[in-house]
This record gives structure tokens, C-alpha cells and sequence, in this order.
């Protein structure tokens, strides 16, 4: 419950604190006054985005008790907190001194406290609010959660067929197919060109060398088979006569021959063991590696990013065409128990209609209006947002014809019908606390006290906070505060019985009404 609330530079009102009972809590006032500043004042500092007419520097601040089960996933273990709102260009929220966010706020306080404003009885006239309506007294709420999941991604499919170009995408793929074969056959990689390079130089080396080689024995062989033979025959020769030659001639001419021959035999021998590779093979595997550059480089590490993106590209395309095919069984199914659960929540609905209306038609006989309230379902066509049904709140005439609310009650028949519905509402929400603004709109006479009686009642299991114009609705508060203009300010005072009754008496209209 709400023990405090307590502000300041809230438009006219300088500052208020105040506590509130926990049973029924009567605001009353002049028309503009400013009662429901202080109620939207309320819903702000309680998470809800409102538009707060504050003055600079205000400041809100409630103390409040809550079930420790709900301020756990908050970190407290404290049944008390403190909430505090300074509103602004920027609005900041604090939690028992702790800055949060007021999305924070908000789920903290969505489960346990329920605004019923002076104009949202009217969101009850359209179509959609009154499923929702319906829908907050059914047994599984799971139920919901899981149909409305279910048609989430039954729409993302659905979405996702629709929006998939097969045949452009299957061209996209055979190009991509090429390429990445292409690539899977070359297998390119930075390592591999350096590799290359130092293996051409190597080639290009050993190439120079064997033609050094050869040309060795080829001058020394003279292209003959004999070689130097005749060279050796005239050494032999010259050996006879050697001492005609001219000195050393003989001995020059030995020494050139043995190292001729050991020349030839090195480079024979070296020309055998030198490797040579085929150097056409390295030079078209160079050549593969420009034409990639030139395609996709300039550099190979280009070239290599490229081919990643290339790939996974192909991937992505691969898969999406994978999951088209798939997403028609998938949706299938998923319609499948899609429909399950919309039969579901279609029996719980017509389970709690029969509650509902009982509820409302006595709400509606105490408020003295006598009518048949029902609530119409249609089964739609296919699948919606909500289900196979359409709710529509009706009125059944003597004939047993069913006309919607809202083309057939007068302004009062209407305000008292939305009241029943609020009622019952509030009787069946989670809330601990339970906050109406001026609910009592079209409603006067004894039909007021019957009201009042009925939000008495309520207030025996929720806290119940009302901004009422009707005295026979502040006669069983339990607490009456009232909001006065002075000067150009607003002051809120908590009443003594003595002062509620001249309360009372202000409402109706004061002394002076009795001696007419």
C-alpha cells in the first residue's frame, strides 16, 4: 500500500505530504482545483509517462510497502521502498536512494497498482480493449503468451516468403558457385605467391648454371666424342721433343689438358646432379596469381578478403534458399498449433463470459438499470493477433437481438455500464491498490450511494483512491483529504469528521440549498 506521498513546486502546490489509509481514500474539490494534477502527479512518480504540468525544482516522493516476492528481482529485500521522481527535461528516478530508469519504475508497480482515469472507461467502446478486457480474467495467461509468440514468428515467415526472390536469388547463387569452385581449385593464399616468387629465382639460377655447364663440355668435348684426343697425341708428340720445343711448352700443355679433364668431369658430373624443374609450371601458377590480383587486387590480401566475402555470401544465399523451403512446413505446423491454442483460449473465454455478465448485470441492477449485458464472440476466418475470435460487448434486446454498447445506451446507461465493468475490474485484478479518477461521471442520487457502497466494499481488500465529486461517495471514506485554492496557490488538507461534513455539505450545493 501507499503509506506517504509527499511533494514539491508541483504546479500551484507549493508542497503537500500526506498519508494515505489503507482502506478507502476520498479526494474531493472544486472543479479545478487540482485533484487530478495530484493523481497524475501520482502515475508519474509511479513509472508512468504522463504530461506533468511541474514547476521548476519539483520534487515527488512516495513510500510505499510491497510483496518482497515483487523487489526481488530488484536486488531488495525490504518489504518498504522509497520512490523518488525530480521531473524535468529529463526525468530521474531513484529507488531507495538509487538512480534507475523509469521503464524500471514502471515494471516494478505494473502488477500492483491500477489507475481506472476519468476518460479510459471510453477505451472500453472499442473492440480491441474489451478482448483485452475479457482476457485480464482468464485462467492461463501462459496461454495468451505462447498464442501471441506463435503468431509473431508465423508473421516473420510469412514476411520473410513474401519478401525472398527465388529466381534472382538462384542466379545469384550459380554466379557465386562458380566463383567459389574457382577459388576452391586455386586455393590461393599470400604464403604460397612468396613461395613462388623464391622458387621462380631459384629455377631462373639453376637454369644459368646448367648452361654454364654445358657450355663447358661442350668446348672441351668440341662436340666430338674424342674430346681433347688430339691434344693428348700431340703431348706425346711433344714429349719426344721436348727439348726442341720452347722451354715449359710441353709442361704447360700437360698441365692444361689434366685440368681440362678435370673440368669436364666436374661439370658433367655437376650438370647430372643439378635438379631442374620445370619452370612453365611455376610460370603459370605466377600467372594464375597476377589474374587474381588483377580481378580482385590489387594485392593478394585483397584478393583474399574477397574470396571470404565471396564464400560467405554464397553461404548465406545457400542457407536462405534452405530455409524458404523450409519455412512453408514450418509455418504449417506452427498454424497447426497455433489453432490449438486459439481453441484454447477461445473455451476460457466463453468460460469466464458467463462470471463477467453475471458480475456486471448485478453491478448494473444496484446502479438501478436494468438490462441484459452479453458478450459477443465471433469466430473469425482465420488466425488474428488475438486469436480466432472477435469480442464485441453487447446489449440484448427483448427479441434476443445483440446491438453494440455503444449504438444503443444513453450517456448515463453508458457511464453506469462502464462503471459495472470497472467494478468488476477491480474486484478480480492482482492490484493491491486500486486508484479512480472521477468514475462517478453520470452518476448522482442513489445511484451514488450504491457506488459508494460498491467502491467501500472494494476497499476492504485494496487500498482504493478516489477523486470524486459525489458526497454520498465521500461519506464512507476512510480517509477525505480536499484540495483548496488559496490565493493563487493549492493547499491539500487531511479532514476531521466535523470538516468532512462540511465538506459534504460544500458538495451539495451548502446551506442554502435547503432553504429554497
Amino acid at each position: 500500500m501507499i503509506i506517504r506521498f509527499a511533494g514539491k513546486n508541483l504546479l500551484y502546490f507549493d508542497q503537500f505530504e500526506f498519508s494515505f489509509s489503507e482502506g478507502l481514500n476520498v479526494i474531493t474539490g472544486e472543479t479545478g482545483a487540482g485533484k487530478s494534477i495530484l493523481l497524475r502527479a501520482l502515475q508519474a512518480v509511479l513509472g508512468k509517462k504522463v504530461d506533468l504540468p511541474s514547476s521548476e525544482n519539483c520534487y515527488l516522493e512516495i513510500f510505499i510497502t510491497l510483496p518482497k516476492k515483487n523487489l526481488a528481482d530488484f536486488g531488495i529485500d525490504e518489504d518498504e521502498i522509497v520512490v523518488s521522481l525530480s521531473p524535468g527535461k529529463r526525468w530521474v528516478y531513484k529507488l531507495n536512494g538509487k538512480m534507475c530508469t523509469q521503464s524500471m519504475v514502471e515494471m516494478l508497480f505494473e502488477d500492483t497498482v491500477h489507475f481506472h482515469q476519468q476518460n479510459s472507461q471510453t477505451g472500453l467502446l472499442k473492440p480491441k480493449n474489451q478482448q483485452i478486457f475479457l482476457d485480464g480474467f482468464l485462467e492461463d495467461q501462459r496461454l495468451l503468451q505462447e498464442y501471441s509468440q506463435l503468431y509473431q514468428d508465423i508473421k516473420e515467415l510469412e514476411k520473410f516468403l513474401n519478401e525472398v526472390d527465388i529466381e534472382k536469388i538462384q542466379k545469384e547463387i550459380d554466379v557465386l558457385q562458380s566463383e567459389v569452385e574457382y577459388f576452391d581449385r586455386m586455393r590461393p593464399s599470400e604464403e604460397e605467391e612468396n613461395l613462388l616468387k623464391e622458387r621462380y629465382e631459384r629455377i631462373l639460377k639453376r637454369q644459368q648454371i646448367a648452361e654454364i655447364f654445358s657450355q663447358i663440355t661442350s668446348v672441351i668435348e668440341n662436340d666430338s666424342p674424342n674430346g681433347f684426343a688430339v691434344l693428348w697425341e700431340v703431348l706425346q708428340k711433344s714429349q719426344k721433343i721436348a727439348n726442341m720445343l720452347p722451354n715449359g711448352f710441353v709442361d704447360l700443355l700437360e698441365e692444361t689438358l689434366e685440368k681440362s679433364e678435370e673440368l669436364n668431369r666436374i661439370a658433367k658430373s655437376s650438370l647430372q646432379e643439378l635438379e631442374l624443374e620445370d619452370i612453365k609450371e611455376v610460370e603459370q601458377r605466377i600467372w594464375d596469381y597476377n589474374d587474381l590480383k588483377r580481378r580482385y587486387g590489387p594485392e593478394m590480401k585483397d584478393v583474399i578478403e574477397h574470396i571470404k566475402k565471396t564464400k560467405s555470401r554464397y553461404d548465406e544465399l545457400s542457407n536462405k534458399l534452405k530455409n524458404f523451403s523450409q519455412a512453408k512446413e514450418q509455418i504449417r505446423k506452427l498454424r497447426n498449433r497455433a489453432f490449438e491454442l486459439a481453441q484454447k483460449i477461445h473455451d476460457q473465454r466463453v468460460k469466464v463470459i458467463t462470471d463477467i455478465t453475471e458480475q456486471v448485470e448485478k453491478h448494473l441492477k444496484d446502479l438501478a438499470m436494468n438490462m441484459k449485458f452479453s458478450v459477443k464472440i465471433e469466430r473469425l476466418p482465420d488466425l488474428s493477433p488475438n486469436g480466432i475470435d472477435q469480442i464485441e460487448f453487447v446489449v440484448l434486446l427483448p427479441n434476443q437481438d445483440q446491438l453494440p454498447i455503444k449504438n444503443i445506451l444513453s450517456g448515463g446507461e453508458l457511464s453506469r455500464l462502464l462503471l459495472s465493468l470497472e467494478l468488476v475490474s477491480a474486484t478480480n485484478l492482482s492490484s493491491q491498490i486500486l486508484i479512480f479518477d472521477e468514475v462517478d461521471t453520470g452518476i448522482g442520487g442513489m445511484v451514488g450511494n450504491v457506488l459508494g457502497k460498491k467502491l467501500k466494499d472494494v476497499s476492504m481488500n485494496f487500498q482504493t483512491i478516489v477523486v470524486t465529486h459525489l458526497p454520498q461517495i465521500a461519506a464512507y471514506a476512510d480517509r477525505h483529504f480536499v484540495v483548496e485554492r488559496s490565493m493563487d496557490k493549492m493547499v491539500l488538507r487531511v479532514l476531521s469528521e466535523d470538516e468532512k461534513r462540511k465538506e459534504m455539505l460544500r458538495m451539495i450545493g451548502g446551506e442554502e440549498i435547503f432553504k429554497r
